[in-house]
């Protein structure tokens, strides 16, 4: 069994939608370890570990299109897994930036 490391970027409408639970939902699903934060720019990063093609389902999984409009999830680095993590957690944000809804 080889572990990796995910580092992915996913872009379009993914924040303030639960995307960021849905992932998590997913991820321990799989026995994914790592975890899923909001950027300032609007997309989402999630940095995850488990064997390849384990890995590799969960990117497919998480290309949504229905309730959540998901433009692309692009693996931007693969890495050897470290073993770091112990579950697969939410980063939050600061409290306004949770909070705060975003107007069109």
């Amino acid at each position: 069994m080889v572990f990796v490391r995910f580092r992915i970027v996913v872009k379009g409408k993914v924040q303030k939608v639960g995307y960021r639970d849905f992932v998590q939902r997913v991820a321990r699903g799989l026995g994914i370890k790592g975890f899923v934060e909001n950027f300032r720019d609007g997309n989402v990063q999630i940095v995850c570990e488990a064997e390849k093609e384990v890995l590799d389902d969960f990117v497919k999984k998480i290309n949504v299109k229905e309730d959540i409009d998901v433009e692309s999830v692009k693996i931007i680095e693969t890495l050897p897994a470290t073993g770091e993590f112990e579950y697969f957690d939410i980063k939050y944000g600061r409290l306004e930036e949770e909070s705060s809804k975003k107007h069109s």
